[in-house]
């Protein structure tokens, strides 16, 4: 529940002409980015200046959760999981 699984990670890659490629992100280091698009194309660019990645934030939600919820809040939690059993 706090740390969910991501099955991908997705992203949007802006090139210097302007496209914009929005799609799961198949790889990204210091030098190069690939995603592969809506219509399952594998697509990659050479991070260069001009080429920006937009990762989505699928988990920040859950992580700011950490910050609220207290040791009892999540003790609560678990306690009323087990009596659906």
């Amino acid at each position: 529940m706090l740390y969910p699984r991501v099955a991908s990670e997705t992203g949007v890659v802006s090139l210097p002409s302007g496209e914009k490629v929005k799609g799961q992100i198949a790889h990204l280091d210091a030098f190069d980015v690939a995603i592969v698009d809506a219509g399952g194309n594998y697509r990659s660019w050479p991070l260069r200046p001009g080429v920006k990645v937009e990762l989505a934030d699928s988990l920040g939600q859950h992580l700011a959760l950490l910050h609220i919820y207290s040791d009892k809040d999540i003790h609560d939690l678990f306690a009323y999981l087990e009596t659906l059993q």
